[in-house]
Formats: structure tokens, sequence, C-alpha cells
């Protein structure tokens, strides 16, 4: 487990923070068959159902050792050479356009929730070390090597690395006035999301980029991805394609906040009984009568669940006063899942999985009872949380924070000119 940018990380010569990228972008009469939905968001049975009917879903180019039904241990090179082979059909079968030129992109979600609107661009490598780009979670490294293999061999990205930046009325005056201005270039998704995409105009990308340039950039989701670009960078310093990865900026005051629930697995193998005494001493825990009553309705709680009873619990007092000890996710781990279960969070793959919010604590439950684990349901934390811990330096575990909607891959391609795109130029 570790933080994306090593102490040792050469920052390189300054440029640009935000720029435009000569992407692709799906074909309209595709975009249903190869938009796929955010990973997170699925379960891995999900994942593979959708894997399995759709042979030009991105889901295809993106998958991991659990998409997979027979082979737990599949090795990096397997997944990266077939998701090579599948973009490789998805470029054969001409699903993405070149776009022609540098450009920025508006990519704006409409959900219950309310609207945001992101500013689709590149985004230098470097920022990560020099302070420009802040992040907030530690990451896991043999996930961050898959991403990086993938990044350098299977050549192109589609999954843009969300980031925050501080609103500000000019900022939200100059974004309604692009999409204002004229009807989307695509539209997909459904009546709970309806995402839209504006390329900017050519006479006010260079101006929007630099308004961008000027701020720092809060990585929101896709800590592995900011990793993988971190690392290939590293590998190979002297590839231009490689100094900038692709992202999407969003306003931080229209981001929604939901949490990623926990799965422990109880390291001392105690019977359900005898857990939940040992995690009563360790905080205090109630009897409730269901999910509902035991999901947290404010900071400082959780719900618990074991041995097919949900509980809620208040966790002890944070040990220390930065903004990482403060978060409840840092409460849990230092009281609850490394010294009562034992599950190292942050040295002990596997000991800890995730479930977002949105699959709902049945989701939760259900696995618990499948792979005979302890549940955890979290309060989200908020956008100013989650900056103020990046503004201090620290780092969260992984998966503290989930946002959502999210932006779907296979809607844009970043052409790194290797792998399965090395008869391309690079964008």
């Amino acid at each position: 487990m570790t933080g994306i940018c090593s102490a040792d990380t050469d920052p390189g010569p300054s440029e640009p923070l935000v720029a435009p990228f000569a992407g692709w972008l799906v074909h309209p009469d595709w975009a249903e068959r190869v938009i796929s939905r955010a990973y997170d968001n699925l379960s891995p049975q999900q994942r593979r159902t959708l894997i399995a009917a759709n042979p030009y879903s991105y889901m295809n180019v993106t998958r991991s050792r659990e998409d997979l039904f027979d082979d737990a241990d599949v090795s990096h090179e397997r997944l990266v050479a077939e998701g090579a082979a599948a973009l490789a059909r998805l470029l054969d079968a001409n699903v993405f356009t070149p776009t022609g030129r540098p450009a920025l992109y508006l990519y704006r979600l409409t959900h219950e929730h309310g609207i945001q609107t992101g500013v689709v661009c590149t985004v230098s490598v470097r920022g990560f070390a020099d302070g420009r780009i802040r992040i907030h979670e530690n990451v896991h490294d043999d996930r961050a090597d898959l991403l990086t293999a993938h990044l350098t061999r299977v050549g192109a990205t589609s999954s843009p690395v969300a980031m925050a930046v501080g609103a500000s009325k000019a900022l939200h005056s100059r974004l309604d006035e692009i999409t204002n201005a004229a009807p989307a270039d695509l539209e997909f998704g459904s009546t709970s999301v309806r995402h839209q995409i504006w390329t900017v105009p050519e006479d006010r990308t260079e101006s929007l980029a630099a308004t961008l340039s000027e701020n720092v950039l809060y990585v929101t989701d896709g800590h592995h991805r900011s990793a993988a670009a971190v690392r290939a960078l590293a590998a190979e310093p002297g590839d231009p394609a490689l100094a900038r990865t692709m992202a999407v900026v969003f306003t931080d005051d229209q981001l929604y906040v939901q949490a990623f629930h926990r799965l422990a697995s109880d390291r001392h193998k105690r019977s359900a009984k005898d857990c939940l005494a040992a995690i009563a001493d360790a905080a205090e825990v109630s009897s409730a009568s269901s999910s509902v009553q035991a999901r947290p309705l404010r900071r400082g709680f959780a719900g618990l669940y074991l041995g097919g009873s949900w509980h809620q619990m208040e966790l002890p007092p944070a040990v220390g006063n930065s903004a990482v000890n403060r978060l409840d996710v840092e409460r849990l781990r230092r009281s609850v899942l490394n010294p009562v279960l034992g599950a190292n969070e942050l040295g002990q793959p596997g000991s800890v999985d995730y479930v977002p919010a949105s699959l709902g604590l049945d989701e939760l439950a259900r696995r618990c009872d499948a792979e005979d684990r302890v549940g955890f349901a979290l309060h989200p934390m908020t956008v100013r949380e989650l900056m103020a811990v990046a503004d201090e330096s620290g780092l969260m575990p992984p998966k503290s924070s989930f946002f959502a909607p999210k932006p779907r891959s296979g809607v844009f391609l970043r052409v790194l000119g290797r792998g399965a795109t090395s008869h391309l130029a690079a964008s």
C-alpha cells in the first residue's frame, strides 16, 4: 500500500496543468453498445454478465481478475493481452471518430441530486509531484501495477480521472455560456442519469484551460489510475504521451459524495457471538431491528452487520487531530478493523473489501453472508473534508469516498500510440 508519488519523484519542467487533447469520440450509432457503466457501480457478477453479453462494451478493455469466472489468479499479462485485443476489436469496427484538433469537452451529468458539469482535458502527470494536483487516498500496489501495464501496453485510456476545483461564479458562468449556446454533441444515459457532451469552441479553449491551470486540482475518483500515470512516466520519462493523463474537472460545489461500505474478515476466526463481543469492547454497540435502523445518519456512527443481524455502532474518538484522523473511515480502521479483527486494510490485500453505497445495504449483507465477513455501513464524508486531507498531504484508506454519478468509460479515447494503438498517432 503506497501513496501515488514517491518522495524522490523529479517534478521536471513546468508545463500547463490543464490542456486540450486531440482525442477520439464514440460514434453516436455505437454509443449504446460501447459506453460502459462506471466500474465501481457494478458488482463483479454484474460486470461478468455485461462482458459476456456485449463484446463491444468498453468494459472488455478494462477487465480485472474478479471479472473472470474461473481464474482468480490470472496474470497481469493475460489481462493486458485481453484488453488490447478488445480495444483492437473496437478500433477495427470504427466505433470511435477522431476529433481532428486539440479540444476540451464539457461533460454534464443531470441526476436526482442536481447537475454537475466538468471539463474533460489532459493534466500534467508531474502535477502530482509538484502540488498542483492533490490526492487523499492510499492505493493498492497490485491494482496500480495492473493499470500501469494496461496504460503502457494496451495503449489508450478512456476513463478520465475525476478531479475537483474550487467553485467560482465566473467559472460556472463560462461553462453555462458554452452549454447554452448549442445543443450537446452527444447524449446518452437513462431517466435517472442523463449524460451530455459538448466540444468547447476553439475560441474559448485556451482561456478555459488557462483558468483551470491557475487552480489546485483535487483527485476525487481515480487514485489508482493516477498512480498508474505517475508510474508509467517514471518508467519512460522521455515519452511525451505519458507526460499527461486524461481527467475531468468538476467544481467542488456540484459533486455528490456517497460512502464506501466495508467488508472485513475476522482474522481470528471467532464465532459471530465472540466477534461481536470483541467489537463491543472497542466501540459502543447496540442492536438494530433492520438495516434501516442501523443506517448511520450522522458522522461518528456506523451500521454493523454480523452473523445475520444488524447493529448500530458509535465509533471511538479520533486519535489525533489531523484531517485524516477525524474521518470515520480512519476511526474505524484504527479502532476496529486492525486491532480487533486483524484486518490490516493498508497491508493485507483482500482483508477488507468495499461496496459502494449505491448498491445498497442489502448487497452489503448478502456479501457478508456469502463470504463470512463483517460489514460496516458508513456515513459519507464531504468534499471539503476530502480537500482538507489533501491540503495536509494526508492519505486516507483506499475507497474512502464514492462520487456518484460517475462519468462513463467508452465515451472518449485518448490514444497513446503503443500496444493496440501503435499504428495511430498519439493524442
